[in-house]
C-alpha cells in the first residue's frame, strides 16, 4: 500500500532527520510543536520502511487521579447543628 505523506507525515520526517538520536513520539511531537503524534501515523510511517522503529526507551511518567473538590457550601444553621449535620 502506497503511503500518503501528508502534512504531519512530513514533519514527522523533518525532525527526525535532523534528530541526533532515536526520538518517542512525545519528543517528535514537542519538536513539531503539537501536543501529540498518533501512533497511527508512525506505524503507517514504518511499515512503509519511511521511518524504522529501533527500540525503546525508558521515560518518566507523570500519572493523574481524580480527586473530589470542595467548596463552601451554606452556613449551618443552630437547628442543623443541635440535630447532628
Amino acid at each position: 500500500m502506497k503511503l500518503v505523506m501528508n502534512a504531519t507525515r512530513e514533519a514527522v520526517l523533518k525532525v527526525l532527520k535532523g534528530a541526533t538520536e532515536p526520538m518517542t513520539l512525545n519528543e517528535i511531537a514537542n519538536a513539531m510543536g503539537v501536543e501529540k503524534v498518533n501512533t497511527g501515523t508512525t506505524n503507517a510511517m514504518v511499515a512503509n520502511g519511511v521511518i524504522r522503529k529501533v527500540g525503546t526507551k525508558r521515560v518518566p511518567r507523570v500519572t493523574y487521579v481524580e480527586v473530589a473538590t470542595y467548596e463552601m457550601g451554606e452556613e449551618p444553621t443552630a437547628e442543623a447543628e443541635k440535630e447532628g449535620h
